[in-house]
């Protein structure tokens, strides 16, 4: 039992790791571009570019047909099955983005944005094809749990992304240059994974399979449907702004968001590197899958919570030192409100995963689908009578929506969740650094943020030993979440 647990653990923590080094290096990078872009380009371009990219992420959902979580749980169920997704997957994307591309050029046609930024948009559409074969390589990956691949990939080419955009951003370069950079590293990525798959997972013949590709559209159209509506939900609220007001206020509120980006890539990292194990856990019984998810709930809640009480306490500071100009001070209440998401978006991660392992992706569908009409009424009421500030309160409230049907579902299938249980020891370790920044907070802005990751480092390590009834029994408390 063990050796099993052990080789379990380093497979998890490698892949875990692969993942996260991978997201956030990528991540890192594109938050590099936008700082650039804020300092070099102004509030304008980081607001037009912001919209950009919100528009073509949701075509970029769409053009991905929603093969991305079919392939990594059918494909880690039967790992002769790679090199069908692989082959006839490239197929199905290539024919999901000239679709993508047409309906993206109606939308832009339809909002009726200024030249300049309709330009930009449909320059960043370009980057469709690449970034759907790439999605097909890593969702391969993913099943025969080699992520290490995505991480060889993904580093050096979006250091070098990173690096490409301060030189030529220094050098005089404007917003075409940033859509060039972009276009060109995913490009890369895409040629250089389609590479390592061919060679290290499978070696496929070029042959397409009709009936394969009906059978994979019949299965994937749940996911396409949540990944889309997913999308749209998150980008119903940039659109809804930029048509009420202008891409100054896009920018403030994407500034906001932009600071969230680690906790939400490290949320990401967790899951993924677990949903295959999920997806085992869910052979046991939906009971076993359930026990699992409050784990992984309270291992999210202690990423998050002290995220989200240090920000409350220094939005204005860290929007300034990150942006580096007064006018991204303005967007300090918006952060203050946006970050309540941080702790809201715990609760749906562990709770969608569970219902995605668990076969249950009608239920997720018809859950986004309500989110998504709550997102769109919510945010048409409160963006056009508050502006800025709605849309932050839109983001939230809409999150709030999301968690209250995943406890129904939830609850529905396996027995009442306990929403609290996860919440007690990060709340109480984020309580106690939340009393230190009341006192301390006047420092330097570094010294503020590394002594307060201290305290709450120090205050959630002696809560944890005390509620596991202390050290020896903090590996078997939390053994369950890793064991098989």
């Amino acid at each position: 039992m063990s050796s099993t647990f052990s080789i379990s653990l380093r497979t998890i923590a490698r892949n875990a790791a692969s993942v996260l080094a991978s997201d956030v290096v990528t991540r890192a990078s594109t938050f590099v571009l936008y700082a650039l872009v804020t300092r070099h380009l102004g509030l304008f371009r980081f607001g037009q570019l912001s919209l950009a990219l919100s528009i073509v992420y949701t075509a970029q959902v769409f053009a991905t047909a929603g093969l991305k979580t079919l392939i990594i749980r059918e494909a880690a169920k039967d790992r002769t099955k790679t090199a069908q997704y692989l082959v006839n997957g490239v197929a199905i994307v290539t024919g999901a983005t000239l679709i993508s591309l047409v309906l993206l050029l109606g939308f832009v046609w339809i909002m009726g944005y200024g030249a300049d930024t309709a330009r930009v948009i449909l320059l960043l559409a370009l980057i469709l094809f690449p970034y759907t074969i790439s999605t097909i390589c890593e969702a391969l990956f993913q099943a025969v749990e080699q992520m290490h691949f995505i991480a060889y990939v993904n580093i050096p080419l979006n250091l070098a992304k990173a690096g490409g955009a301060f030189v030529l951003l220094r050098a005089g370069g404007g917003i075409y240059t940033v859509v060039a950079i972009l276009l060109l590293t995913q490009g890369a990525i895409a040629a250089f994974e389609l590479a390592l798959v061919v060679s290290r997972v499978t070696q496929p013949r070029l042959r397409i399979d009709l009936g394969f590709i009906r059978r994979a559209l019949s299965q994937t159209a749940p996911f396409l449907a949540i990944d889309v509506l997913i999308s749209l939900w998150g980008t119903i609220t940039i659109v809804i702004l930029s048509s009420f007001r202008s891409e100054s206020d896009v920018g403030l509120l994407s500034a906001s968001s932009q600071l969230l980006t680690p906790v939400v890539l490290l949320y990401q990292s967790v899951v993924l590197s677990l949903f295959p194990v999920m997806c085992r856990r869910y052979e046991a019984g939906f009971e076993s899958l359930k026990r699992l998810s409050q784990r992984v709930t309270e291992l999210l809640m202690t990423i998050g919570l002290p995220i989200v009480v240090g920000l409350s306490f220094l939005a204005e500071r860290i929007l300034v030192l990150v942006y580096g100009g007064q006018d991204f001070a303005l967007g300090a209440v918006v952060l203050r409100i946006v970050v309540w998401e941080v702790f809201l978006r715990a609760y749906t991660t562990a709770l969608g995963q569970t219902l995605l392992a668990g076969d249950r992706e009608r239920i997720t569908l018809s859950i986004v689908a309500i989110n998504t009409l709550a997102n769109l009424v919510i945010g048409v009421i409160l963006i056009s009578q508050f502006g800025l500030i709605g849309a932050a309160l839109t983001i939230v409230l809409t999150r709030g929506v999301g968690v209250v049907q995943h406890y129904i579902q939830v609850s529905r299938i396996a027995g009442s969740v306990n929403l609290l249980a996860p919440v007690r020891i990060p709340a109480l370790a984020s309580l106690c650094m939340g009393v230190y920044l009341i006192v301390f907070r006047h420092h330097g802005i570094v010294i503020t943020i590394v002594s307060a990751a201290l305290v709450y480092a120090a205050a959630l390590g002696a809560l944890t030993i005390w509620s596991a009834g202390g050290v020896r029994r903090v590996r078997t408390h939390y053994r369950y979440l890793w064991s098989e």
